[in-house]
């Protein structure tokens, strides 16, 4: 059975994502913004609508975590959505 969240849950958890910055992602691996090392993935939720990633830097002195998430407008031009 498919876990469902509810209206509570979700505006809960949308409201975290709203908390740490989002990028764009590409085809090169995501690398951290301020101190440049490789990222690693911590959360994939790219099998969903959400079509976004959570990573981490491996820079343990930086620890960075943001999203990354698919352009709508690459979506919108391969008639995707």
């Amino acid at each position: 059975m498919a876990y469902r969240m509810n209206e509570v849950t979700f505006k809960k958890n949308a409201k975290r994502m709203q908390t740490i910055p989002g990028f764009l992602m590409n085809d090169q691996p995501f690398t951290c913004p301020y101190c440049g090392s490789k990222c690693e993935e911590i959360a994939s939720f790219y099998h969903t609508n959400a079509k976004s990633l959570i990573e981490k830097c491996l820079n343990d002195e930086c620890g960075f975590t943001c999203y990354e998430q698919e352009d709508e407008y690459f979506f919108r031009l391969w008639k995707m959505i």
